[in-house]
């Protein structure tokens, strides 16, 4: 038989990625008639990238892709669905409102292999599961059902060739070895061809004839049915420990005997891979054949210049054997199954909105995640900033480079709202990781003020506000390092508050540093923040940033009046270098308001506040340097919930700096020249200065319920063109923050909007003694109910 005939889809130096990301890096890749082939690789590494690419749904750069000797490389998606593509995505894709039924009658075409019904007969026939399923909707199946259901969905097209992106994902593993069984019917009874991309080695050993090994956009390997069997080679091309498995036991955590796999078809020889021999018994119980790689001399010399260390190699070999114990006891580790919180709510991964239904670009992905039928926050329809984890969801805090990354679980503050009743509506943009007050650092494009087309909506929260400003959405969820929560608030006319630190567990949040990290509401009203806030706050024991924080029933505070409130007007918050006149007038003009309803208001001085800007500069450079960058995201050395799939995905900045933000960048620079030259020491100077600033605060507070200031020195900017320079795309990233920064040393502090200027909202912020949001709402609900602040 000539060669060419037996090869189905052939791929040559296909390069490609997002604009002008680039992923791909030169692809070759051949699958022929009746064959599996398995691409494994971490998150991040490009494999749904590829897929995509094949599929049609991003382009190819370079290289050329053909199917059936048909080059299809600048064919649209539905063509290649004709040709015989199919095509079943990573998070499933299923439209949870459809019942099973109409979900698949909704991929039916009459170009397939029969008419409707008789279609849906032979997909049924091979999922009998979805059988008994026919009239429920898709969101009330399990992860593991609406898996079967998106690969039936894909059946009903009557492909020849599959691609599979990480099918076994968030699944149980009495699903997957379901779907495995299911996917070796079928390519016994249909003669079908798959590509599958995985993590699970289990599951992509057991089905594929072969196996390569994708890393950075780049084939890196190539496993036949032996090398799957032979220890060592799996060890010298996979040995990077991460691949997920799926035998192992209940009860101990420890590996069962790998099983024989299941039968394969018969192969072309002109394309197949050796015949599979044997497995061998591994010597350490492991859950799959992937161990952790042990260094190499070379690795070891490296590591030890590094530490100043003067050693022969004779001395480096026998580091290595005194390690092997320790080694080993990480291969244990690699092989239990993590011990992460539980998702408790059925859900679609969603859908990324158009232009037409994301006029602001403040929408990342929406969706539909229904709580509990009833609770405080029923029927409230909440969006999340895209750094808080929604499992099933994509999220990309609003860089390239977490492009792509899903997590497996809710964070702490999305099952509270679920348990309470709330309806998580979407995720919404940030700035490129959280480091821009401004909103035009996204890698998806600026985020614009609902006031205002091609002006700032403030950062890094920016999609929160917006949404929030513009009805889309009841309530937001906002995260906060040096403002984030109120300069957007300030800048859409809504309430934004920033809690006491620890008092709203950050667990399952992507950070930047501990010390300043803060969740909290955005909301569009006093009395919505108040209740959104009573359904966040306390410890969930799962936080370092937690220690005992005082609970109360925020609504409590609601309707109280000011009355003999005492207020002080900070004076140092007025009269910055950048301060607006105008901005600056309408605060005095609310203070004077306080006054009218009787509280008692007077100037204050903390010259110390213009200490704190220097202080949460070192703490917020150096620590986002050794934490989020180098630290991949979660740092070490405190306990808590870590997110091993999300510290794999961050570590790709290493690879592709080039791709963060110019605001970052210049964070970085600032932040690793200290941390290697002066050795942290500044680091931990500031904290011991920002504990002598807060006591400042306090003393101020011991005297004043309250202090009283601008949110933000300046109104709104516009947002900079495209090639601006390097200088003041910066400048417009953290211009706003003199004011909001001190006060994340972790006092409580509350953006309230009180008038417009130009067309554009302006927002005072009120700030309390530790754990005093009770007294910050108190004042705030006052100051609402005194008049419509669009007319102050």
């Amino acid at each position: 038989m000539d060669q060419d005939r037996d090869i189905l889809l052939s791929v040559k130096g296909l390069s490609g990625g997002y604009g002008r990301v680039p992923i791909l890096h030169g692809i070759d890749l051949q699958v022929a008639r009746d064959e599996v082939v398995g691409v494994l690789g971490h998150n991040g590494m490009g494999k749904t990238t590829l897929l995509k690419t094949l599929m049609g749904f991003l382009p190819a750069s370079a290289g050329q892709v053909r199917y059936d000797q048909r080059d299809i490389t600048h064919l649209p998606t539905h063509a290649r669905g004709q040709a015989g593509l199919g095509y079943v995505p990573q998070g499933r894709g299923i439209f949870p409102q459809l019942t099973v039924r109409d979900n698949l009658r909704f991929a039916w075409h009459d170009y397939g292999s029969g008419n409707e019904a008789e279609v849906m007969e032979a997909v049924l026939a091979d999922f009998p599961r979805l059988a008994r399923l026919l009239d429920r909707e898709g969101g009330a199946l399990s992860g593991g059902e609406q898996q079967l259901l998106a690969l039936a969905r894909c059946l009903m097209g009557s492909p020849e060739f599959l691609l599979l992106d990480e099918p076994t994902e968030g699944i149980q593993p009495s699903i997957i070895e379901e779907m495995a069984e299911t996917l070796l019917l079928l390519r016994k009874k249909r003669g079908l061809s798959i590509l599958l991309v995985e993590q699970n080695f289990d599951f992509i050993a057991d089905l594929s004839d072969r196996v390569l090994v994708l890393e950075r956009g780049r084939i890196t390997g190539h496993l036949s049915q032996s090398d799957l069997a032979d220890q060592s080679k799996v060890d010298q091309f996979l040995g990077f420990g991460a691949a997920r498995g799926t035998r192992q036991t209940a009860a101990s955590g420890q590996a069962q005997q790998p099983t024989p796999p299941p039968h394969r078809p018969s192969f072309p020889p002109s394309v197949a891979a050796p015949a599979p021999s044997p497995r061998p018994q591994p010597h350490i119980p492991t859950v799959n054949a992937i161990t952790i790689k042990r260094p190499t001399l070379s690795q070891m010399r490296t590591m030890a210049d590094r530490f100043g260390m003067s050693l022969s190699d004779q001395d480096l070999t026998e580091y290595t054997q005194i390690i092997e114990p320790y080694m080993q006891a990480y291969d244990r580790l690699d092989a239990m199954p993590d011990n992460l919180p539980e998702v408790r709510y059925p859900r679609s991964p969603g859908y990324f909105p158009s232009q037409t239904e994301n006029p602001m670009n403040a929408w990342y992905v929406k969706t539909e995640v229904r709580g509990a039928p009833d609770g405080k926050l029923r029927g409230k329809r909440i969006v999340l900033k895209d750094t808080v984890c929604l499992a099933g969801v994509p999220m990309m805090n609003g860089s390239s480079i977490m492009e792509g990354y899903t997590p497996e679980i809710d964070a702490t503050i999305v099952t509270r709202m679920l348990d309470a009743g709330a309806i998580i509506a979407g995720k919404s943009h940030c700035e490129n990781f959280c480091l821009s007050g401004g909103s035009h650092t996204n890698a998806k494009g600026p985020v614009h003020n609902p006031w205002k087309r091609g002006y700032m909506a403030g950062g890094s929260s920016s999609g929160s506000a917006a949404l929030v400003a513009s009805d889309d959405v009841d309530m937001a969820i906002a995260g906060d390092q040096g403002g984030s929560i109120r300069i957007p608030a300030s800048n859409c006319g809504v309430y934004g508050m920033k809690p006491t630190h620890g008092l709203v567990p950050y667990t399952g949040a992507m950070g930047v540093e501990q010390t300043i990290d803060h969740l909290g509401p955005i909301t569009k009203t006093v009395a919505d923040n108040a209740l959104l806030l009573e359904v966040l706050a306390g410890e969930d024991g799962l936080d370092p940033r937690q220690y005992k924080p005082t609970v109360y029933s925020y609504t409590e505070a609601l309707g109280r009046g000011v009355a003999g409130m005492r207020i002080g007007i900070l004076k140092e918050g007025f009269g910055h270098s950048n301060s607006e006149t105008d901005v600056d007038q309408k605060v005095l003009a609310a203070a004077e308001r306080f006054r009218e309803l009787r509280a008692r208001v007077e100037e204050v001085s903390v010259p110390e506040h213009h200490t704190a800007m220097d202080a949460w500069t070192a703490i917020t450079l150096e620590g986002l340097q050794d934490g989020m960058m180098w630290g991949n995201s979660t740092g070490t050395n405190y306990r808590g919930l870590f997110l091993p799939s999300m510290t794999d995905h961050m570590a790709q900045w290493r690879h592709r700096a080039d791709e963060l933000s110019h605001s970052l960048k210049a964070c970085m620079f600032v932040g690793e020249h200290f941390q290697h030259q002066y050795r942290g020491r500044f680091y931990g100077k500031a904290q011991n200065i920002m504990r002598r600033v807060n006591a400042q605060y306090h003393a101020a507070l011991r005297q004043y319920d309250l202090l009283l200031m601008p949110t933000l020195p300046i109104k709104p900017q516009e947002h900079p063109p495209a090639d601006c320079s390097l200088s003041l795309y910066v400048q417009r990233a953290f211009e706003m923050v003199p004011n909001t920064a001190p006060f994340n040393g972790g006092l409580p502090a509350m953006s309230i909007p009180c008038g417009l200027s130009e067309g554009l909202p302006i927002g005072l912020m009120l700030v309390g003694p530790n754990y005093g949001e009770m007294k910050i709402y108190q004042a705030a609900h006052a100051f609402e109910q005194s008049g419509d602040w669009r007319n102050m």
